[in-house]
């Protein structure tokens, strides 16, 4: 940025410092700019001595504040951040000797960054017009920015209008835009962008391949993936994550297994965030053995990894072994938060543990000092349903400090159909519709609750209510992997090669069926 540090020895900075403020050389810029850089440079956590440096210096150069204002993004400070871009603005409209101080191209982007972590647009949009008056908007680092200040805030017709702007932008606009639409849902957009990019980065590959998980489309991600591998971009530790969620969705085993050869043979960062989605992966494959052999070989075991043992332990059924690894956890100093006792409460249900898991609730806030929220209080109410305990079940939903949701009343609900409660059943279902008015579900397993019992004009007027509201049941879809090709199936779907065969094979099946299966739906937690 047009300076040379200094190069200081860290046991001789204070004195240097000193020295240079009793002599009053801090007052120069140049000398004041050194000192602040090499300041966090050796001690990158000394922010209020970098502050106070700037503060003494009567002509602060763009180089100060820039140089702080990387220093308080690194540290995730991006309000701290916004307050001194002000300060520079104010100083700078205040004329005189501080009009040296204005920003520029190394400036702007810092200060968007800053805003688009706020999702403060106004801010940004009030910066976009001073950058369009000192005509740095064609800056390819300036107009990046832009581009992701608007995405970032959710204005997509924004950001392609910046986008639009500027003829020739860089691939870092393009990943900017790209990423917006993205995470904004616009998947169509983002493809249709993707496709046109004349040059495409790793970002460019990541963003749409996590858009597509986050918007539930797991198949398409893992598309998306191999023509990354066939296009030699080699996948870091973030892509890995997001496909190791796309193939615990679909249950790709084959596919998961692959990626974990994969992160062996490349010697891939195992972040956090890998060693979590790679043993989730495996449970939600039903390969609970490699689970639990890869969670033995780690030697940094965090929170979120303890939680997802105990998730996965717990929906394999293994209640006593979750409650062992959770005393474990706590054994070794891990202290639990919300999702252990999620974890927790729900493998107590799964294995029909009621005093173990009303032991466990109760010990949330008196020995673990985390609140109960309204996801435990559904576990607890899935646990007592299940155990026939329909009563206290109500009771406890009754006792709640919050609002119950349609979670919470849907666990119930459950409890009553297994139960045969038609009564209280009856009485739920009517509260999930009311808070739930479009959900079709709700619909569905209420007129299958007067049909189990013979009330079959109730019924066609849950059903025809549901017409005249103009609830839609959404087609289901179900997904297996056959020698490592994953194949996906829609309700009526007929597009499939041997969908004659299949339909065939369903029919004989349903004959079988009259014999005494009926489909249960149920609410678990």
């Amino acid at each position: 940025m047009g300076h040379h540090h200094l190069v200081l020895d860290p046991k001789h900075l204070p004195r240097v410092v000193a020295h240079a403020i009793v002599s009053g050389l801090v007052r120069d810029s140049f000398v004041a700019g050194n000192l602040l850089e090499s300041h966090l440079r050796l001690r990158p956590s000394a922010l209020s001595e970098a502050l106070a440096l700037l503060r003494l210096s009567p002509d602060p150069s763009p180089f100060m504040y820039n140089t702080l204002l990387s220093s308080l993004l690194s540290h995730r400070l991006p309000s701290a951040a916004a307050a001194l871009l002000r300060r520079m603005l104010r100083r700078l409209r205040g004329g005189g000797a501080a009009a040296a101080a204005e920003p520029n191209r190394y400036t702007f982007p810092l200060a968007l960054k800053a805003f688009a972590q706020l999702r403060s647009l106004r801010d940004g949009e009030l910066l976009h017009a001073l950058i369009l008056k000192l005509g740095l908007g064609s800056d390819p680092f300036v107009h990046a920015s832009l581009v992701h200040l608007y995405a970032t805030c959710g204005r997509s017709a924004g950001a392609r209008k910046v986008f639009d702007a500027v003829p020739d932008a860089k691939v870092s606009a393009w990943t900017a835009l790209l990423s917006g639409y993205a995470k904004s849902g616009e998947l169509g957009v983002a493809r249709e962008l993707f496709d046109e990019m004349p040059e495409r980065n790793l970002v460019s590959w990541s963003a749409l391949i996590a858009g597509y998980v986050q918007s539930g489309r797991p198949g398409e991600a893992l598309v998306l993936f191999r023509e990354m591998l066939v296009s030699r971009i080699r996948p870091i530790a973030s892509v890995l994550v997001s496909v190791l969620v796309a193939v615990a969705e679909l249950g790709a085993l084959l596919e998961g297994r692959w990626v974990h050869a994969y992160l062996e043979r490349e010697a891939v960062e195992w972040t956090p965030n890998v060693r979590t989605s790679l043993v989730s992966m495996y449970f939600k494959c039903g390969d609970v053995r490699s689970a639990w052999q890869l969670f033995d070989r780690m030697m940094e075991r965090g929170v979120d990894l303890w939680n997802t043992m105990i998730t996965g332990v717990g929906l394999n059924g293994k209640g006593t072994e979750a409650l062992a690894l959770f005393d474990e956890m706590v054994f070794e100093g891990i202290k639990p938060d919300d999702m252990t006792f999620i974890g927790v409460l729900g493998a107590c249900s799964h294995a029909g543990l009621v005093d173990e898991g009303m032991k466990r609730f109760e010990s949330m806030s008196k020995v673990h000092d985390v609140s109960p929220k309204v996801e435990h209080y559904s576990c607890m109410v899935d646990l007592l349903g299940k155990a026939g305990l329909l009563k206290e079940a109500l009771e406890l939903i009754e006792s709640m400090p919050m609002k119950a949701n349609s979670r919470v009343w849907g666990s119930l609900f459950g409890a009553c159909r297994a139960h045969g409660n038609t009564e209280l059943g009856e009485a739920v279902g009517k509260v999930l519709i009311e808070l739930e008015p479009k959900h079709a579900g709700h619909y569905v397993l209420l007129a299958n609750l007067y049909a189990s019992s013979g009330r079959w004009k109730e019924a066609v007027e849950v059903r025809e209510r549901m017409e005249r509201r103009g609830v839609e049941l959404e087609p289901g879809c179900s997904s297996i992997e056959v020698e490592g090709v994953v194949n996906e199936f829609l309700v009526g779907d007929q597009s499939l090669p041997m969908s004659g065969d299949i339909y065939d094979t369903l029919d004989c099946t349903s004959k079988v069926g009259l014999n005494g299966y009926v489909e249960d739906i149920r609410h678990n937690c």
